[in-house]
């Protein structure tokens, strides 16, 4: 069988490495691809091309149209990686490639750009961000002050039937007030849970798709902390009751308020009849009532003096272990090539991993005649049979 080389632009690849910050190193650790080849084909003044396939497989690695590769670099248009303070804590002994973090915030920038353009054509008009006023640094003051401002209520909160809803919920409270709120993906958790990036319109929160809906909501309110102190940010340890950076343990104890209010969590302890110890389904009620994680509810007890920190760190150790094995369980089931998710909804992973209000220009647009059903499943990296699906979820919405 001949090989059907990519007659490619050999300025694409190192032009969108360089801009994205790709390292050679990212490049062969995702694409098994020898190091020898992937420095002829980043070197322009080589003659060596990659295949049709391996062209392809660049190009998803650098989330970039397969016909990208063939356009000239002056037509590709890659966002300026803005400056971020690192709150992430890492074990010394491991080497960190930030390149995946990188096309994380390349896109979450470009999707920004794409809702400011398309609102702009579509008439929908854009919300100022928008903080409440503070008068000291208590987490509590500030946990309520937020509650208070961003309309997030503790009654509706009781009435979110999931993780997942209440997740939802607190995204659309804060993209109501001028907040964009976007998920990425390809970065492993332990790398980068979420990040924030200032800006007086439209500040950018990113949140991990890999995450879990509880863990979700925690990194949204924390990141949203650090936009009010107008930070540009990116952590990947939340809700840890023991860390050595001063912003980190900030924003986990207002987030931590926020989500779980102390005079609420001791009301429920009460009426429930709960007492030490507590056992793991206790802490699972607990979550479930206030729909969040049980790491969540175990740090809360430990800020209000329920548990003492041993306690807290055997809570941690176990629930960290049970969250280790369902990973790998779930690892070793796609190498099998087996489900990982039983009744998994694409239209609704699609609606999860998307900004509200870009689904809901989105929305309108198809409703304008401005995008087709394949414009839509373009945009959201779907199959066209899903949209129907994905366009009767959004239209809920204004219901």
């Amino acid at each position: 069988m001949a090989i059907i080389y990519a007659l490619i632009n050999k300025e694409v690849i190192p032009y969108v490495c360089a801009g994205k910050k790709v390292s050679v190193d990212f490049l062969h650790s995702k694409t098994d691809f020898q190091m020898d080849k992937l420095h002829k084909w980043l070197d322009v003044d080589d003659d060596s091309l990659p295949t049709i396939l391996q062209a392809k497989k660049l190009a998803k690695c650098l989330h970039i149209p397969f016909a990208g590769l063939y356009m000239n670099t002056g037509d590709i248009n890659i966002k300026t990686i803005p400056s971020t303070k690192n709150y992430r804590t890492f074990d010394r002994s491991i080497n960190v490639d930030d390149s995946s973090f990188y096309i994380a915030i390349c896109d979450v920038l470009q999707e920004r750009d794409f809702l400011i353009e398309e609102s702009a054509e579509l008439g929908i008009p854009l919300t100022l961000f928008s903080v409440p006023s503070f008068f000291n640094d208590n987490p509590i003051d500030w946990a309520h002050a937020i509650r208070q401002h961003y309309a997030i209520d503790l009654k509706d909160q009781y009435r979110c039937t999931s993780s997942r809803k209440f997740y939802l919920y607190l995204r659309e409270k804060l993209e109501q007030n001028g907040v964009f709120v976007q998920c990425f993906t390809d970065v492993p958790v332990e790398i980068v849970r979420g990040f924030a990036i200032y800006e007086q319109e439209l500040p950018i929160i990113g949140i991990n798709d890999d995450d879990r809906p509880p863990a979700k909501s925690f990194s949204l309110i924390h990141e949203l902390v650090h936009l009010i102190k107008r930070e540009s940010s990116v952590c990947n340890v939340m809700f840890d009751a023991i860390s050595a950076q001063k912003e980190e343990v900030f924003c986990n104890a207002v987030a931590g308020e926020l989500l779980v209010p102390k005079d609420a969590l001791m009301i429920f302890l009460k009426n429930g009849g709960y007492n030490k110890p507590y056992t793991t389904d206790d802490i699972q009620r607990i979550a479930d009532r206030f729909s969040v994680s049980k790491e969540v509810i175990i740090r809360r007890l430990l800020d209000c003096g329920k548990i003492n920190d041993t306690e807290y760190k055997t809570y941690s150790d176990e629930f960290r272990k049970i969250i280790e094995k369902e990973r790998e369980e779930q690892r070793l089931a796609r190498q099998a090539g087996l489900k990982t998710v039983f009744g998994k909804s694409v239209s609704r992973d699609a609606i999860d991993r998307t900004s509200s209000a870009v689904c809901k220009a989105l929305y309108r647009g198809y409703g304008e005649e401005v995008y087709s059903k394949r414009d839509i499943a373009q945009h959201l990296g779907i199959a066209q049979k899903h949209v129907d699906k994905f366009l009767r979820e959004v239209s809920k919405w204004n219901s």
